[in-house]
């Protein structure tokens, strides 16, 4: 056997790729390999891998195209390679649609994090993509639970073979095509990383279904979600991983879909070109200083602000329950199953304590 330990770094929302990562840890274990499941939100580890009889694996899921920025800055904050052997598995978005079954696209989630395990030298021994079902059930219903079913059921001997060749010393380079697409589509994977995932985090409210019980704050992997007055509150931190919404007991996490669209169509106004087309002509000064650069940045800190107020707005108005139902009725959430990964209990997750309570600085 060429390792003598594991540890699996997993980053996972309703429980795909913990799903994954304790797979990975079923083959160790069957091998006689020692492994350690480490979730992100413990923060990276002190000690440092020792060299190549030390194997290190990431464990995510796929946003944008891409990966997800809690788990591009964990594997920033890893401690250095120094050697040590280490492979990727991005879970991406699985659909079944009757005999069909339709592959999800990792993009570039993969390569970029072994591009920056590389970089820290780690010997980069794999990297997959693995379907599993999709679980953004902010845009769309989960799938039935027989299509879930058959799905991780079909997941499971290709992620198997997969770790088994790492495990054993071996190399698997996987989703080359889909690294290409990936490439191609990089600035829809940048739209969503500086902009996009903060207009999706601005859109969670809780139904009149919430009792205060505060479990997604408590479970959330990175500390996005925050009791305030009593109800949940989305940080621009929230990664839109969906185990808020999946593992609510009363199903009473939504996403204002229709609000999102106001909010974007606000968001979006170029404050940039109201003002230097107001005061230019009579500011000597700022004719000077105009710039694209300039108006890009200006635009881009509008926008988050306008991110911000609008969504201070909104679940204020979302505490009255004229609002609320409001709300709720223009959202189709209301209406679409949730998803959580059936093998994954509540009791496995365990959330990253908020810094401060958001009562002092709304973000």
């Amino acid at each position: 056997m060429p390792y003598q330990s594991l540890t699996l770094h997993v980053f996972s929302g309703t429980g795909n790729s913990l799903r994954a990562a304790h797979w990975a840890a079923e083959r160790a274990s069957a091998s006689g390999l020692p492994a350690c499941v480490r979730p992100v939100e413990e923060g990276p580890p002190h000690s440092s891998p020792t060299g190549p009889e030390q194997l290190v694996g990431l464990l995510l899921p796929t946003h944008g195209f891409t990966a997800p920025w809690a788990m591009t800055r964990h594997a920033l904050r890893l401690p250095r390679g120094h050697g040590a052997h280490a492979f990727v598995c991005a879970t991406r978005a699985g659909v079944k649609r009757g005999p069909l079954f339709v592959p999800g696209m990792e993009g570039t989630a993969g390569y970029l994090l072994a591009l920056v395990l590389w970089a820290k030298g780690y010997r980069v021994r794999g990297v997959t993509g693995l379907d599993m079902p999709s679980n953004w059930t902010a845009l769309h219903s989960a799938q039935k639970p027989e299509s879930v079913a058959a799905i991780i059921e079909r997941a499971k001997p290709v992620a198997d073979r997969f770790f088994s060749t790492i495990i054993g010393g071996g190399r698997r380079f996987r989703g080359f095509g889909c690294l290409l697409l990936g490439l191609a589509l990089a600035p829809l994977s940048a739209a969503y990383l500086l902009a996009g995932r903060f207009l999706l985090a601005k859109l969670f409210f809780a139904n009149r279904r919430c009792n205060g019980c505060g479990l997604c704050a408590q479970r959330c992997p990175i500390g996005a979600v925050r009791m305030w007055r009593g109800r949940p509150y989305w940080r621009f931190s929230c990664e839109s991983c969906m185990r808020c919404m999946g593992f609510c007991p009363h199903r009473a996490v939504e996403v204002g879909q229709a609000w999102g669209a106001v909010l974007w169509m606000l968001g979006s106004a170029s404050f940039s070109a109201w003002l230097f087309g107001r005061f230019a002509p009579g500011a000597p000064l700022l004719e000077t200083i105009d710039s694209a650069p300039l108006r890009a940045v200006l635009d881009y800190a509008c926008m988050l602000l306008t991110f911000l107020v609008g969504y201070l707005g909104f679940w204020s108005l979302a505490r009255i329950p004229a609002f609320n139902a409001l709300f709720t009725w223009t959202t189709l959430t209301r209406l679409y199953r949730r998803y959580r990964e059936p093998g994954t209990k509540p009791s496995s997750l365990h959330g990253r304590p908020a810094a401060r309570p958001p009562a002092e600085r709304p973000e």
